[in-house]
């Protein structure tokens, strides 16, 4: 089974198969004394993780089995997500300044505000894409196309399964011929249609298991990148991070699971049987292991209990474990009170300047690069709509003051008129006031053209009524 399962793996990644069957003959690189029959580094890398030093495994699964890194993965792609995504269309007025207005009626717009596709709501789809790529540095969103090449659907590509390649020789898709270069991207997820069924892939070529689909077609979003094509893992860069976390929360399960007592050994005299020994090994573990470890323990003549193992205290389990949490924290960008971390002081006052920065230095880079790939995917690129449309997340409800600070700003905006009574409505998320009323902006009276300070209109009756003449003086006036 063992050279049957090399065979396959090895014609999988393009091995030789001369090299596979003698797997028993010649011995590994790493280890000359470990036959190739025995997992690899490589293989264990692949199904397990990356090694660290601490003998953990790490891989994007088992990092969320630290608290830590799975209340930052849930806190980051939670608000990211809760966030609407509106479609503006963009317009140039006369003088030259930009306007942008709500596209409601936009399909993309219909996509966000309802269902990306039958399967999941926008929330699930952006949740999923946003851990994608804080886990795997990557995040892959396929678009399904109806036969007027506009997009019906989006679907979320497992980043394990799904990476971008370039041609090594031309290949002819629907009718085009593409160049050897171009990139494309390699999945080993189906494409379901709007009814959820299995559908011919009508812009991708199936190869076997994998499916080749254009780079049109695909939403791809990277976190670090040494090529500005494909992302790091943050879960492989960081994986002596999270090892040491993981072996930590392990060693505190099994130092409770034993009862909170130390290992040790039993020592027992130089002519002691081996049968002897295995019964007292036998023996102890019953007496002695899960529910019996406070039994009082009675040795036989001659055998000693020695301690092994430090103490908790001893290994600064607790003050390692609370510097993980900070040392995670910083790798996610996360504020470390919003993960309980009761080492990060943070008074009531300073929580809302806490939380912009969370917005401004967490999750604004990632918000930037999601909305230049939405915008630059899911919008024309030709005809009369190009560049036309963008999409933008609203991050306003994440920094929103308390009431006193929102009356000030209101009242300020209401009185020096940049504000309405309907935009005002609208930042409360409240109907808008029908009328001229609702848009109108006031200022107060005594407002006028800064540029004309000092000089008086002709022909304006002064504060006594007295028309003043071309000169600014009315009669009577002297020097």
């Amino acid at each position: 089974m063992a050279n049957k399962f090399l065979d396959a793996f090895a014609g999988l990644y393009g091995y030789a198969r001369q090299a596979a069957k003698a797997a028993e003959q010649r011995g590994s690189l790493e280890n000359p004394q470990t036959p190739l029959s025995y997992p690899a580094e490589w293989l264990m890398d692949i199904f397990n993780g990356g090694r660290t030093d601490s003998g953990i495994r790490v891989s994007e699964m088992t990092a969320l089995q630290v608290s830590t890194v799975l209340a930052c993965v849930n806190i980051i792609s939670d608000a990211i997500s809760s966030l609407p995504f509106h479609v503006f269309e963009k317009t140039l007025r006369g003088d030259g300044r930009l306007i942008k207005k709500l596209a409601h009626d936009h399909r993309i717009a219909g996509l966000f505000a309802n269902e990306p596709n039958p399967e999941m709501t926008a929330p699930a789809l952006v949740k999923t894409f946003v851990a994608h790529l804080l886990l795997w540095g990557n995040g892959y969103i396929e678009m399904q196309r109806d036969q007027n090449a506009q997009v019906i659907a989006l679907w979320p590509r497992n980043p394990a399964r799904t990476r971008p390649i370039r041609l090594l020789k031309p290949l002819k898709i629907e009718g085009d011929v593409l160049a050897a270069g171009t990139l494309v991207y390699e999945t080993t997820e189906a494409l379901a249609d709007s009814n959820g069924a299995i559908s011919a892939e009508q812009d991708s070529v199936k190869i076997g298991m994998r499916r080749l689909i254009l780079a049109e077609d695909m939403i791809h979003v990277q976190g670090l990148s040494l090529d500005g094509r494909l992302g790091q893992s943050t879960v492989y860069l960081a994986r002596q991070v999270f090892g040491i976390s993981l072996a930590a929360e392990k060693y505190a399960a099994k130092f409770f699971g034993n009862g909170a007592r130390p290992a040790g050994v039993l020592e027992f005299p130089s002519n002691t049987q081996a049968k002897a020994i295995e019964n007292i090994r036998r023996s102890w573990a019953e007496a002695h292991g899960g529910e019996n470890a406070w039994k009082t323990a009675v040795l036989e003549a001659g055998v000693k209990y020695t301690k092994i193992a430090a103490t908790p205290n001893e290994g600064q389990l607790l003050e390692s474990r609370i510097f993980q949490r900070s040392e995670i924290c910083a790798v996610f960008g996360v504020p470390g009170h919003m993960v309980g971390d009761n080492n990060s002081k943070v008074g009531k006052g300073s929580v809302e300047q806490t939380s912009i920065e969370f917005v401004l230095y967490c999750l604004s880079p990632w918000l930037v690069r999601i909305e230049a790939e939405f915008g630059r995917k899911l919008f024309s690129k030709f005809g009369r709509s190009a560049n036309k449309y963008c999409i933008t997340a609203d991050t306003r409800r994440l920094m929103y003051p308390d009431a006193q600070s929102r009356a000030t700003f209101y009242n300020g905006g209401r009185q020096w008129g940049y504000l309405s009574i309907n935009d005002i409505h609208e930042l409360e998320h409240m109907n808008p006031v029908s009328g001229e009323q609702g848009d109108m902006l006031i200022i107060p009276a005594n407002m006028q053209d800064a540029s004309k300070i000092g000089s008086v209109p002709a022909n304006t009756p002064g504060p006594s009524g007295i028309t003043p003449d071309k000169h600014g003086m009315g009669a009577g006036d002297s020097n």
